[in-house]
C-alpha cells in the first residue's frame, strides 16, 4: 500500500510539473503575441513581478530577444532591492563609427551578488549565461546608442571579483563581441583586479550621475 501511494504521489507531482510548463507556454505566448503588436513593451513584461519566475526559461528569453528593438529598457521591478542605476552605452567601430541595429544582449548578478533567486550562480551549463534572472536584449539606435535601468550588481559572495555586466553584442545569430561593464567606485576594483581588467579590455567609468541617480556611460569600441 505504502509503495502504490508513493507511485500515486509521484503521478500527481508530474501531472502538476507538466500542467505549470503547459501554463507557461501559454503564457510565454501571449507575451510574444502582445510584444509583437506592441500593446506591451520589454521593459513592461521584464518590470512585471508576476513575470519574474520566468525570466530563467528559455523560450521566455527567446521572446525577449526576438521581438528586441532600440528602445530604453528597465531590466528590474519596483521591488528590485539595491541602488537603482542607469546605464547608457554607444556602440562604435574600430574607425569610431557608431554602429547601428546592432543586437545587444546584457546580464548581471543582484545586488547581493546572485544571478538567480537562490544562489550566487545556476547549477546547469552555461547557467549565468542563459538563465540570469536580471537580463535584457535591446538593439542599438541610429546614433549607436543604447540605454537601460537596473540595479547596482556586487561582486559575487565570498570572491574578490569586482562587480560587473556582462556584456554581448551579436549579428545574424553570432556574438562578436563579449565583455564586462566595470565600475570605476567599486572597492573591489583596486591593484591587481584593476590592472587584469584593464589587461582584458574590460570598460570601467566612473559615476557622471548624483549619489542618488548614478549614471554610467560606457563607450564600447571594437578592436577589429
Amino acid at each position: 500500500m505504502k509503495s502504490k501511494a508513493l507511485t500515486i504521489g509521484f503521478l500527481f507531482v508530474l501531472l502538476g510539473l507538466r500542467s505549470v510548463a503547459q501554463n507557461n507556454d501559454v503564457v510565454i505566448k501571449g507575451i510574444n503575441d502582445k510584444l509583437a503588436t506592441q500593446s506591451k513593451t520589454i521593459s513592461n513584461v521584464l518590470s512585471d513581478p508576476s513575470l519574474m519566475s520566468l525570466h530563467s526559461l528559455t523560450a521566455f528569453r527567446e521572446v525577449i530577444k526576438k521581438n528586441a528593438k532600440a528602445e530604453k529598457i528597465s531590466l528590474i521591478t519596483d521591488r528590485e532591492p539595491g541602488v537603482k542605476i542607469t546605464v547608457k552605452g554607444m556602440v562604435l567601430d574600430k574607425a569610431g563609427i557608431p554602429q547601428a541595429n546592432l543586437l545587444v544582449y546584457v546580464y548581471q548578478t543582484s545586488s547581493e551578488g546572485w544571478y538567480s533567486d537562490t544562489a550566487p550562480h545556476i547549477l546547469q551549463n552555461e547557467g549565468d549565461h542563459r538563465h540570469a534572472r536580471l537580463f535584457g536584449y535591446f538593439k542599438t539606435g541610429a546614433d549607436g546608442k543604447f540605454e537601460f535601468e537596473t540595479v547596482k550588481p556586487k561582486g559575487y559572495p565570498n570572491s574578490s571579483l569586482p562587480a560587473h555586466i556582462h556584456i554581448e553584442i551579436e549579428e545574424k545569430d553570432r556574438s562578436f563581441y563579449i565583455s564586462e561593464l566595470l565600475f570605476d567606485d567599486d572597492p573591489r576594483l583596486v591593484g591587481q583586479i584593476r590592472a587584469r581588467a584593464i589587461e582584458e579590455h574590460f570598460i570601467i567609468v566612473k559615476n557622471t550621475g548624483s549619489k542618488d541617480q548614478p549614471l554610467y556611460s560606457y563607450k564600447v569600441q571594437f578592436a577589429n
